[in-house]
């Protein structure tokens, strides 16, 4: 038990020293700000927090965490992400009040991927979920579209729900009102507008529909 509780502290003593030098930087511009970093090895990431009262909580990682991009923009605002999360550049963006990003355990996500929440949605990924490159999953359109008549606004921001051990290929686009139940996979270049879709199912094509059913995945090929 000892050899174990010096091995977790060494291992934190690194990740600050490998932190420290890696270039990366905070601007927080508002009161009641948390930023937590639990034993991660950080390099080129880069936060900047326009608000109160937001929370961005990283949980501890044996994985490298690199060239990562935060805003936000609001009060009240939660990053969450789970133990051994891994990436090499993905993007997470939040505007207005109350929003909620949460990753769970076990996640991977690639290069020049998004995450977007605004008006007070949240996106959610299940443990275990691996996301390739290039992929965008927004909960809003960012303008508004009106009804010529009446003057009403018709596109409310929705939130996205995604479940455990979901597979999500190159260039997929994710927008408001989508759920991916556990262990589907979402193939690359899919465009998924705001459905529902069941369990251990392929997804695919513009708009996405379910092309096969009971299925599962692993990431090793076998």
């Amino acid at each position: 038990m000892t050899q174990l509780i010096n091995r977790l502290r060494t291992n934190g003593f690194m990740a600050n020293v490998y932190s420290y030098f890696g270039y990366n930087k905070l601007k927080n511009k508002g009161r009641g700000n948390e930023v937590l970093w639990k034993r991660t090895f950080r390099k080129h990431c880069h936060i900047n927090i326009h608000g109160n009262n937001n929370k961005i909580i990283f949980e501890p990682s044996r994985f490298s965490i690199k060239n990562i991009s935060i805003e936000i923009r609001g009060d009240n605002n939660i990053i969450s992400i789970g133990r051994d999360f891994a990436t090499d550049g993905m993007r997470f963006s939040i505007e207005d009040n109350d929003n909620r990003i949460s990753i769970g355990k076990r996640c991977h996500g690639g290069g020049n991927s998004e995450l977007a929440a605004i008006e007070g949605t949240e996106i959610y990924l299940g443990d275990d979920c691996m996301l390739s490159a290039n992929i965008t999953i927004r909960t809003g359109d960012s303008h508004s579209v009106i009804d010529a008549l009446s003057g009403l606004r018709l596109n409310p921001s929705k939130s996205v729900m995604i479940g455990d051990h979901v597979w999500i290929g190159n260039t997929v686009l994710i927008f408001k009102g989508t759920s991916i139940s556990a262990g589907c996979i979402v193939a690359g270049g899919s465009v998924v507008t705001g459905k529902t879709f069941t369990p251990n199912c392929i997804i695919g094509g513009n708009p996405a529909k379910v092309i096969k059913e009971n299925i599962n995945w692993c990431s090793e090929r076998i």
